[in-house]
């Protein structure tokens, strides 16, 4: 049946159509899980105003200690300057000196190891200094590793620099006697561009030294033999360029 356009059914119809467009544009109310997820911008703003919290310097000081220690030497001396908190932490925390990474020029570098080493009370926990220093100046050598700044010494490190010219050759010399008067404490050693003979060896005990690295160094199998079984604890052997060696047979 045909429904004229005048006719009260199709006022309404049409009636009826708008109020459910109406219905339908209509907003819907706001859920519980919609509002909660709106942020209260007066608690980010309370957030952001909130001073950073310095979580490191509370820790205790021996594990402040434990971390300067780990340090390059001139990083761990600028602690001093973070503030009242760190200032007595470098002090106290044991030495790490290491010497391949300060001045180039021979002066400045003898006068800021002097510097460190009298400024530092001990104890030493890493000595690392070119092998070329042993000839250039091994009485300034073994004057730093008589100082107390290095007592109880964990690591030392005679490192041979690749790229070091020397202006003078001179003959390989062994390590000065001082450096063993940490055989005790020592852990780690690497001795490079020295002599090793029997009397510098004869003698040694190193019960808590676990890795040994010789590069470069004038040894003889016997010698050589011999300082390994001074090293009951050793876990790891490195030998590179071994002068006067052709072969070896290791226990």
């Amino acid at each position: 049946m045909e429904i004229e356009p005048g006719g009260p059914s199709f006022k309404r119809v049409k009636l009826a159509s708008v109020d459910c467009r109406e219905e339908s544009q209509a907003p819907m109310p706001a859920s519980p899980a919609t509002e909660a997820a709106v942020p209260d911008p007066t608690a980010a703003e309370r957030t952001a105003q909130l001073p950073p919290v310095d979580r490191i310097s509370n820790l205790p000081d021996p594990i402040l200690g434990e971390i300067v220690s780990l340090l390059r030497t001139k990083q761990g001396a600028r602690t001093q300057v973070l503030s009242t908190r760190w200032r007595h932490i470098w002090r106290s925390a044991p030495l790490n000196l290491d010497c391949r990474r300060l001045p180039d020029d021979d002066d400045k570098l003898g006068r800021f190891v002097s510097r460190i080493i009298s400024t530092h009370p001990g104890p030493g926990r890493r000595f690392r200094v070119p092998a070329y220093c042993l000839q250039d100046r091994a009485a300034k050598v073994d004057a730093w590793l008589r100082s107390p700044a290095l007592d109880g010494l964990q690591e030392l490190d005679f490192c041979h620099v690749y790229n070091y010219r020397p202006r003078t050759v001179l003959p390989l010399a062994p390590p000065p006697a001082s450096a063993f008067r940490f055989s005790l404490t020592l852990r780690v050693v690497t001795i490079g561009r020295c002599l090793l003979p029997d009397s510098t060896v004869q003698g040694l005990h190193l019960p808590q030294l676990k890795q040994l690295g010789l590069e470069r160094v004038s040894i003889s199998e016997a010698v050589l033999r011999n300082l390994i079984a001074r090293c009951p604890a050793l876990e790891c052997l490195l030998i590179y360029y071994i002068l006067g060696l052709r072969e070896c047979t290791l226990p």
